[in-house]
């Protein structure tokens, strides 16, 4: 069974590694990480890059289009056979 966790951000750039560090120390590593960052004006998308570069895959929207949107972007790029959500 291959998950693929999928995580929407909006300005979360001092959190997100907590969020993403704590998927990859789970018993069972998920088969790919999905981090949607919805249109932040901080720096997420950079950070993220530099800390994780490909372990983890990261869809960048220009304009904050919401949770909903951002989610729904991920589960189509997602390629496992589950999907877990950490909002």
């Amino acid at each position: 069974m291959q998950i693929s966790v999928v995580i929407p951000t909006y300005n979360r750039a001092g959190t997100i590694t907590r969020a993403i560090d704590s998927v990859l120390k789970q018993t069972r590593p998920p088969y790919e990480i999905i981090v949607v960052d919805d249109g932040s004006s901080d720096d997420t998308a950079a950070q993220l890059k530099i800390r994780y570069g490909n372990a983890i895959t990261i869809v960048s929207i220009i304009s904050n289009r919401g949770v909903s949107a951002a989610r729904n972007l991920a589960v189509a790029q997602s390629t496992g056979d589950w999907i877990a959500f950490l909002d």
